[in-house]
């Protein structure tokens, strides 16, 4: 029978000279040898194959997290562009309701205002009487067409509330109708309907100017 020798006889006889007890390496029959080959062989492969398929997985994965990166980067710039055109549309979309208003406030403001304004400066001093309850005093004045009807309707609403001071109406000359003025112990007010229109038209056109710097454009029916 054959036999293959893994042994260093060298050693061997120096463990011997020592008194040692010589450490004899393995032996191999021909065909025990052959078999610790290829398993050896067998083992190697396997643990390339499965280093290669990592290495294959692993690059699979980076390519195709690089085709996902190049498909984002190709997609934000026309996403930006949806964007961005959604934006200058949601703008002109304000700057059409803008106008609208704006043309719709400036036309029937003058009717609104010759409609509106007394009642509404009549409802503000009303409120004020409220603000002055348990003051000694209430001064009101309002415009000199609208003393007569409103001197009723404010002792009126001084009596209904509970007010106990002394309640003066008279007129101002220099007050539009639609304005009203009062003082009390402890507070003052003062009121215009034309002012919180003139607010009011001022808003929308302060708007109208934020839309247009975002439009980067004028918008139709205004002035150079």
């Amino acid at each position: 029978m054959s036999y293959v020798f893994d042994r260093n006889f060298d050693a061997e006889d120096e463990a011997v000279r020592r008194g040692d007890t010589p450490i004899v390496g393995a032996v191999f029959t021909r065909a025990e040898y052959e078999e610790a080959v290829r398993q050896a062989r067998d083992e190697g492969f396997q643990a390339g194959l499965q280093q290669g398929r990592e290495e294959a997985a692993q690059t699979a994965q980076s390519s195709e997290s690089a085709r996902r990166l190049a498909a984002s980067e190709a997609v934000i710039p026309a996403m930006q562009g949806l964007f961005a055109d959604a934006d200058r549309h949601h703008a002109a979309l304000e700057a059409q309701m803008v106008d609208f208003v704006l043309s719709v406030f400036r036309q029937v403001a003058p009717d609104v205002s010759d409609r509106l304004a007394e009642g509404q400066a009549l409802r503000e001093a009303k409120g004020a009487v409220r603000m002055a309850l348990g003051s000694a005093r209430l001064d009101l004045w309002v415009a000199p067409d609208a003393l007569e009807s409103a001197s009723a309707e404010l002792e009126l609403a001084a009596r209904q509330a509970g007010f106990g001071g002394r309640l003066s109406v008279k007129s101002d000359p220099e007050l539009d109708t639609g304005e009203v003025r009062a003082a009390w112990d402890n507070g003052v007010m003062e009121y215009s309907f034309h002012e919180i229109c003139a607010r009011i038209l001022g808003a929308l056109g302060t708007a109208r100017q934020e839309i247009e710097l975002k439009l980067g454009q004028k918008l139709a029916g205004e002035e150079s």
